[in-house]
């Protein structure tokens, strides 16, 4: 029992890395995982980079072969559709529970606003500031439960994003940002949470004909390569 709670920050530890290398592609979509490799990168053993991979196939982001050990999630345009109603439903949630906002908030939320809007090029760095953007709006939320289960499904979708613009050079729309604020400012909570909702569902708008096409390409391709 000691050697589970002691063992337990470590493998947590282990699963923010392991899910920050599938987010930015490090690990492939439907690659392979080689654990003794993985876990020589992350300077662990193999026992607490399994347990996380465990509570990651739970989670949705890798899965397992009984003989072939796991490998990360190929890209399901299902799950995009899946997910995204979840996450604008549960933050919406989020922010018509909370405090209202007050000024020092609105001028941070201004802040990191202007700064997603001069990295929008950076994947890497826009996907960070558009969560913290997100955790600043909603922090002060009582729903503990809540935002762990937005936290889970946020990184699913993030994946997504972050490939997306690093294939299509597009950034994260940041207008919708704008509108939250201005009817927060306004003391408008149900235009706030309106906009909330429509920074939220431009995601499936731009995955799904992007998951589309590259599917189109794969068949292409194999068919390309397939012996005549």
């Amino acid at each position: 029992m000691n050697d589970a709670i002691v063992r337990q920050p470590v493998r947590a530890a282990v699963r923010e890395r392991v899910v920050q290398r599938i987010v930015e592609g490090a690990l492939p979509a439907g690659g392979a995982i080689n654990l003794p490799r993985l876990a020589g990168e992350l300077a662990v053993s193999v026992t607490p980079l399994r347990e996380a991979l465990i509570e990651l196939e739970r989670d949705g982001f890798v899965a397992s072969w009984h003989s072939r050990g796991f490998f990360v999630r190929p890209f399901d345009a299902q799950e995009v559709e899946q997910i995204y109603p979840l996450i604008w439903t549960l933050e919406t949630l989020a922010l018509r529970t909370m405090p209202a906002v007050d000024s020092r908030k609105l001028r941070r939320l201004q802040e990191i606003n202007a700064e997603l809007k001069e990295e929008a090029g950076d994947p890497a760095r826009a996907l960070l500031l558009d969560t913290q953007w997100h955790e600043t709006l909603l922090q002060g939320c009582p729903n503990r439960v809540l935002m762990e289960i937005l936290k889970g499904l946020k990184q699913r979708a993030q994946r997504y994003e972050f490939a997306y613009m690093k294939e299509s050079g597009q950034g994260l729309s940041i207008q919708q940002h704008a509108g939250v604020l201005r009817a927060l400012k306004a003391n408008d909570l149900e235009s706030a949470v309106q906009m909330l909702e429509e920074n939220w569902k431009i995601g499936p708008r731009f995955l799904l004909p992007w998951l589309q096409a590259r599917d189109s390409e794969a068949v292409v391709t194999r068919a390309a390569s397939s012996p005549r």
